[in-house]
């Protein structure tokens, strides 16, 4: 009852999957976390996934690997030699009728320190007061691994929740994800800044 009264989640809720949302926003999150999975054991495969409903987001994108790594047309290349190419798309998630056979179609990020500029699909300064900007759809598409690294990219960080060291029990940091840099900014420029995705927010 305290911590209703204080609008904090319960301890004995917290096995469920680490947060830093009041209980309020809690609530809410919890019922659309379980609406999605509910939808996507009814209605088959969605055509895209949101990356915040998994208690353990590595996990499924560890699958798209795998099950990339079964197909022939890559002679069962080991998860050692696969990475994703990230793929932000323009179209709003409600615009995405179709599901990719390689990889999939992901979405739920916000990103903290930037914004998307989604004409020129690269970084930007977010605007004043604009703390955390939503991201769009992102392809995970698996490929067998460059040999070269890529040049004029972010190897942006993406958090399980805003809390970034994380604590004994959870880790926060999930992956890196590539984005595009503008014509103005350096990588070295949103190292300084901070910038990173969050797949969840503290309120």
């Amino acid at each position: 009852m305290q911590s209703f009264n204080e609008n904090r989640v319960p301890a004995a809720w917290k096995f469920a999957y680490f947060s830093l949302k009041p209980l309020a926003s809690w609530i809410g999150d919890l019922i659309e976390r379980y609406a999605f999975f509910q939808q996507w054991v009814q209605m088959g495969f969605p055509f895209c996934y949101w990356i915040s409903a998994f208690t353990y987001p590595t996990g499924f994108t560890t699958s798209l690997l795998q099950r990339f790594s079964r197909r022939s047309t890559t002679g069962n290349a080991s998860i050692d030699r696969l990475e994703f190419d990230f793929q932000p798309d323009r179209r709003v998630r409600e615009e995405i009728m179709t599901e990719v056979k390689e990889g999939a179609y992901i979405y739920g990020f916000f990103l903290e320190g930037a914004k998307w500029n989604n004409d020129k699909m690269h970084l930007q300064e977010p605007e004043v007061m604009e703390l955390q900007v939503g991201m769009p759809v992102i392809w995970f598409k698996p490929i067998i691994k460059r040999a070269k690294a890529q040049t004029n990219i972010y190897e942006c960080p993406a958090y399980y929740y805003p809390k970034r060291q994380g604590d004994v029990t959870k880790a926060s940091y999930m992956m890196k994800i590539d984005l595009k840099l503008g014509p103005e900014q350096t990588s070295e420029h949103w190292i300084k800044r901070g910038t990173a995705l969050l797949m969840s927010l503290d309120h």
